[in-house]
């Protein structure tokens, strides 16, 4: 087993989660385990609402999980799942999360997932717990990309999931992380 055997089931469990905390204004999408452009133009066709921009270039970089959080009368807001299916998560797994959040531009917020493997005492490998612990870990950004005259925000979290179970967050706050659905929903309204 891989972790692309879980996004399904992880998908409906996060999108079950975000429709009780959202309310019944927003509905949840999400498409799995292709290229971002492929993912935004699925997510388009299932909300029928324009999500990419006109004149935007949307890379075609591999992705895990893409939802779109709809209301009326807004810009849809999405999130970017990278999950890892091991026993922890290290530093460079949260580094191929924010290198796609720069690369894609078009992406609000991401999370990444620890789809547990075994039990684990800590969900962070040493050094990148450390980095934590040290309060040395950027999760709100902001890209100045001066060669185009541009900038773009994004704000990360982290998360874990026990397969057939709840979802966990790392408590982040204090780096200016996602660490809840509570905070989460702030970002997305």
């Amino acid at each position: 087993m891989n972790e692309i055997s879980f996004y399904e089931e992880f998908s409906k469990k996060f999108s079950q989660y975000l429709v009780t905390y959202l309310g019944k204004d927003y509905n949840v999408f999400y498409c799995c385990n292709n290229t971002l452009d492929n993912l935004i133009c699925n997510l388009e066709k299932a909300c029928s609402i324009k999500i990419k921009p006109a004149n935007v270039y949307i890379p075609k970089l591999k992705l895990d999980i893409v939802f779109a959080i709809c209301c009326d009368n807004k810009k849809p807001k999405l999130i970017l799942i990278e999950a890892k299916y091991l026993h922890q998560l290290s530093l460079k797994d949260y580094s191929q999360l924010v290198g796609y959040l720069q690369v894609a531009k078009t992406i609000d917020l991401g999370l990444l997932l620890l789809i547990q493997k075994g039990a684990s005492s800590s969900k962070l490998s040493n050094d990148f717990q450390e980095i934590v612990r040290l309060k040395k870990l950027p999760m709100d950004w902001i890209v100045d990309l001066k060669q185009f005259n541009e900038k773009h925000n994004f704000k990360t979290g982290i998360i874990s999931y026990v397969p057939n179970n709840g979802i966990d967050w790392l408590d982040t706050k204090e780096l200016s992380g996602i660490s809840s659905f509570d905070e989460l929903v702030v970002h997305l309204k």
